[in-house]
């Protein structure tokens, strides 16, 4: 991986993970159906960062077990995030 694209990667994921803690902070009185499109919207943004971080990987001939392993936990939590989003858009109509 090149030094630019994996400190590009690597700032990006610590923003992503530092949304989280915005969110944590942000949205205690948030409605549950904006705090769930939110975090939803956080974790696939971390999913995308773990994709990029996969494809760089692959691109440079690099084996990306650790990064397809990241990838498939992230992917996890945006379908979390999503079920859950759906349920209190379900719940707020």
């Amino acid at each position: 991986m090149t030094v630019a694209r994996a400190a590009t990667i690597e700032e990006m994921s610590d923003m992503a993970e530092a949304l989280f803690d915005i969110i944590e902070e942000q949205t205690a009185d948030v409605p549950d159906l904006r705090r769930a499109v939110v975090e939803a919207l956080a974790h696939q943004n971390l999913y995308n960062i773990e994709m990029a971080a996969a494809l760089s990987a692959f691109s440079e001939g690099r084996p990306a077990d650790a990064e397809l392993d990241s990838l498939v936990l992230n992917m996890k939590a945006v379908h979390k995030s999503l079920v859950k989003a759906i349920s209190a858009w379900n719940q707020a109509e």
